[in-house]
């Protein structure tokens, strides 16, 4: 069991890595010449194509939605297990979020262009825990080059980021890195503030 302050650590790293690696794989996944990459190949095109058709994201179902995300998932948990040490509390909720996280985000997208929304989805947008409707059209305007992230919050990251390097190769060579890699560091930083926060 960990302390709660830990799990709350677990939960704002998570909250605030999702959304920049959502704004990574946004980038990745909008450059055209990405959609000849094996295996990138697929979701390339379907981020492309959603550029075309934005409200088809709307007509599917919501398990329609995360069809995709499935393989992704299936993929990533058993490299994660591996990577990970399974009795290290901190490493499960770290672990567990990010799988909820990926699922978060597709009902964040999908939220953001449905203009009647749920109570619930347009609590979290104004909130800023979700990407509203408003700050996602800026996306789907031509040459969609803003408003990567699907919470918002690292969008000046992102920004940033670009306007260091438009190289591609390193954008797809940092989403490959942090796709896998990413929760090996999250839990070293949350194990290292709760050994300094004496709260392990």
């Amino acid at each position: 069991m960990i302390h709660p302050l830990t799990t709350a650590m677990c939960v704002l790293t998570m909250i605030v890595g999702y959304d920049f690696y959502s704004g990574i794989l946004h980038v990745v996944f909008d450059h055209p010449s990405n959609i000849s990459i094996p295996i990138l190949g697929q979701p390339c095109l379907e981020f492309q194509w959603h550029h075309a058709i934005p409200f088809d994201i709307v007509q599917k179902d919501f398990v329609d939605v995360c069809g995709d995300l499935n393989v992704a998932v299936m993929i990533l948990t058993p490299i994660y297990c591996a990577m990970l040490d399974l009795n290290n509390g901190v490493a499960m909720v770290i672990g567990g979020l990010k799988l909820w996280m990926a699922y978060f985000g597709q009902f964040s997208h999908k939220s953001a262009h449905v203009t009647y929304g749920s109570t619930w989805a347009k609590w979290l947008q104004n909130h800023g825990l979700m990407i509203s409707t408003k700050e996602h059209k800026a996306h789907h305007k031509p040459p969609h080059d803003v408003d990567f992230c699907l919470i918002g919050v690292c969008n000046p990251i992102i920004d940033a980021l670009r306007t260091l390097t438009n190289n591609n190769r390193i954008w797809v060579s940092l989403f490959c890195i942090w796709s896998v890699f990413d929760l090996v560091g999250y839990v070293k930083v949350v194990d290292a503030l709760a050994q300094f926060l004496q709260i392990s």
